[in-house]
């Protein structure tokens, strides 16, 4: 539809230039964006409140022409773009049809895709989105995306896959698969071996495990440390860096089927346990994300962090103080499971229900996430942790997972296990916001600032409030 539309514009443009007599007028403004609020994908998959899109640039005559048969592929970064590079190599003239549209951020991604999404007779409709964990089901349980199969991907071509990354992108709604990804992201924990044998004596990946191998040990750990590094050291930076690791270990979804919100347990016992680790100075007391915290690897005073494939090589690596062993903490890592198996993140690829090349959008999808040997080279060459087991061992057994940033230990040997062990059953459409709203309730808590009863009402209250439809228990 959206290419008929085009015509009829371009048609039109050609009409006016003929009759204006001049060639160098200005180019042509694209659609505006849809009303600031843009509607959710689903009535039960709720939209996260992002800030407004900009308007979008303008774009001039020539290549609005351009890109008139161009097939959208919608992102927040380059990091997808960087991806379909592989793609493309396997698919020589692919990459001329293909328009990649780095939205630029992901704090507006969400509404910019729900604007366009509005409009699927603009030029600009995406074909392909990608989606993160935390929203993915927003898109997937809701018709404007496609299951899989209407691809021409079959089981198949599925199963070189860890079962969780179908899970996340499954229908719930009637089961069907909406989505693919490419990557893999089971978390670990992510440790200084110098700092471990100095302080703890700690000499072995299995050895600190048995030492965090419970949340009373990882306690008990955390005490030994500050005590026995004289009070330079802590085991973790912040607080905030449990939050994966409980987030994951859920029993149950947020809200069930039926609309009925209720607290898993495992959320009360991380509310204690970041109060302990508050109270009683166990950590540095950083907030994610912050200069502080990304400052952390590089020195002594923190032991530790909780992080997932992603994390070790472009969190951990990149803020190591080196790019070489001897610079920095570079080669003074290694990894264990630690007290829960985990998952932090990833990026799915999903097609639109108005998708323009429906054989297309399922090339994409197999080359970049069932093609082992697409995807063999593709995590040889960019350390992706990626989705197909064969692909995984084939690198680990011919050594390709030994990294010299973890002394020598194979990160792949490490991650494949735990990434078998991953269960997104809690998974659900509110989570990000109701997760965002319980770190609220949490660091209030943590802080002394209010009690356990008050810090849950509170955190009820505000879930009650953004969502007036669920009934909350």
């Amino acid at each position: 539809m959206k290419k008929k539309l085009l015509s009829v514009i371009l048609s039109t443009a050609m009409i006016a230039s003929v009759l204006s007599g001049c060639g160098g007028g200005d180019g042509g403004a694209s659609p505006a964006p849809a009303d600031d609020t843009a509607a959710p994908a689903d009535d039960a998959a709720p939209a996260d409140d992002a800030a407004p899109a900009e308007d979008a640039a303008p774009a001039d005559d020539a290549a609005s022409a351009a890109s008139g048969d161009k097939f959208y592929i919608y992102s927040w970064n380059t990091e997808l773009q960087e991806r379909l590079a592989y793609v493309f190599e396997a698919n020589p003239g692919m990459e001329e049809k293909i328009e990649y549209v780095n939205i630029g951020d992901s704090a507006i991604y969400q509404e910019r895709i729900d604007q366009l999404l509005q409009a699927p007779d603009a030029a600009d409709y995406p074909d392909m989105i990608a989606f993160e964990a935390a929203y993915i089901m927003k898109y997937t349980n809701s018709d404007q995306t496609l299951a899989v199969t209407d691809l021409g991907i079959t089981d198949a071509d599925l199963s070189e896959m860890y079962p969780y990354t179908i899970d996340v992108a499954t229908d719930k709604r009637n089961g069907s698969l909406k989505g693919l990804s490419w990557q893999a992201c089971p978390g670990s924990f992510m440790y200084r071996t110098d700092l471990a044998e100095s302080i703890l004596g700690v000499k072995s990946p299995e050895e600190m495990q048995a030492k965090i191998s419970t949340w009373d040990d990882f306690i008990a750990t955390a005490h030994e440390i500050k005590e026995k590094s004289g009070d330079a050291t802590r085991i973790l930076s912040s607080n905030g860096d449990l939050a994966e690791v409980f987030r994951s270990n859920m029993e149950n979804p947020w809200v069930d089927a039926n609309g009925v919100f209720r607290m898993d347990p495992i959320m009360e016992q991380y509310m204690e346990l970041s109060k302990t680790l508050e109270q009683e100075d166990l950590t540095q007391k950083t907030t994610t994300w912050t200069d502080e915290w990304n400052a952390g690897p590089s020195t002594d005073s923190v032991f530790a962090y909780f992080g997932c494939t992603w994390f070790l090589h472009w969190t951990i690596k990149a803020n190591c103080g080196g790019s070489a062993v001897g610079e920095g903490t570079y080669g003074l890592w290694n990894m264990c499971q630690g007290p829960m198996p985990y998952y932090w993140g990833g990026t799915w690829l999903g097609a639109t229900a108005g998708c323009s090349d429906k054989e297309l959008a399922g090339q994409i999808m197999k080359d970049l996430c069932c093609n082992t040997e697409v995807m063999t080279k593709m995590s040889s060459e960019t350390l992706d942790y990626v989705n197909n087991k064969t692909a995984m061992k084939t690198l680990s057994d011919e050594g390709k997972g030994e990294y010299d940033f973890l002394g020598g230990q194979d990160f792949i040997a490490v991650f494949s296990p735990l990434a078998e062990d991953v269960d997104v059953s809690f998974m659900s459409a509110y989570d990000k916001t109701i997760n965002d709203l319980l770190g609220t309730q949490i660091t209030e808590y943590s802080l002394g600032n209010k009690d356990k009863d008050t810090a849950i009402a509170d955190f009820k209250a505000a879930v009650a409030e953004s969502y007036p439809a669920l009934t909350i228990e």
